[in-house]
């Protein structure tokens, strides 16, 4: 038979001998004859079968400047945390103009030592199951610190903060405005911690635990890539001189000078900070509203 969920109104077969089910879209779990939520609210991702250590360093592998070798780095410590997340469906929009209308799924973390780490983190919807004891014995288990209303209260700000951000991308004043807040349970989500060595350095990467998306890692960058860097980098703040000097002294002011050193200053700032460090960080996770934030030298 075809049921509609109560939270995202998408629609569905079960089999006619279900009574409760989970929307595959949004993970909500409700009764399919009345359309009632579950009071079941504790799930868990199952984590992947593939190694974490293996998948974090092939994905280093493929960096600019990592070596060519890295894949053979000795794995030093790999460590599973299950960290809980509040999950919301949240749904928002403008009474003014129906033009400015935002629908999104959220993952709050609510504990462990990694709430900055997937701050923003892009979840992934489906997959999640109902909680089992069991997943306590297979890695470092966090309780939440933070409740389900404080959770709540995040999700709303994120809301409202995407509708005025809309809002002025339209040049319009947002006014007054609704946000709608479903509440889809607490997850516990696999989280792998990998420690490898290489070149007598010790380096660590996150991945995620349901499909192995780096999160963030850091990895040595090899001496041939830091020379190309500064060299590009002198190059791009000689060229900003040069033309700086020519404006000079067709316009017959210090300005002209200033003009061509402050661009190309700026661009060979960015250069040398990518490109002439020993360690560079990386993750090829985009963030909701905030790019990928993890391409930075350390």
């Amino acid at each position: 038979m075809e049921v509609q969920c109560p939270t995202c109104s998408a629609k569905f077969k079960v089999p006619d001998t279900v009574s409760i089910a989970t929307c595959p879209y949004c993970g909500t779990t409700f009764h399919v004859h009345t359309g009632e939520e579950s009071p079941e609210e504790h799930f868990f991702f199952p984590p992947m079968r593939k190694d974490a250590g293996g998948v974090l360093l092939k994905f280093l592998s493929r960096q600019y400047g990592a070596p060519a070798d890295i894949t053979g780095a000795k794995v030093t410590k790999k460590e599973l945390h299950w960290v809980p997340v509040y999950f919301f469906y949240l749904h928002g929009r403008s009474k003014r103009w129906s033009t400015i209308e935002e629908v999104r799924f959220v993952g709050i973390p609510a504990g462990s030592p990694f709430q900055g780490l997937l701050k923003d983190y892009p979840f992934p919807i489906r997959g999640k199951r109902f909680f089992d004891e069991s997943v306590v014995k297979k890695g470092r288990y966090y309780e939440p610190k933070m409740s389900k209303e404080e959770a709540e209260a995040i999700a709303r700000k994120l809301m409202e903060g995407a509708l005025r951000s809309e809002a002025s991308q339209e040049d319009k004043s947002l006014g007054d405005f609704e946000v709608e807040v479903n509440y889809l349970g607490l997850v516990h989500y696999p989280l792998w911690e990998v420690h490898y060595e290489y070149g007598g350095q010790n380096f660590v990467g996150y991945i995620d635990g349901t499909d192995g998306r780096v999160v963030q890692a850091e990895y040595p960058l090899m001496s041939g890539a830091r020379k190309k860097a500064s060299l590009l980098g002198t190059g791009v703040l000689a060229a900003g001189l040069i033309i700086g000097i020519i404006t000079a002294g067709a316009y017959g002011s210090a300005w002209g000078l200033i003009g061509g050193l402050i661009p190309g200053g700026a661009g060979a700032f960015g250069i040398f900070r990518k490109g002439a460090v020993k360690k560079r960080k990386v993750s090829e996770v985009t963030r909701v509203n905030r790019g990928n934030l993890y391409f930075k030298p350390m």
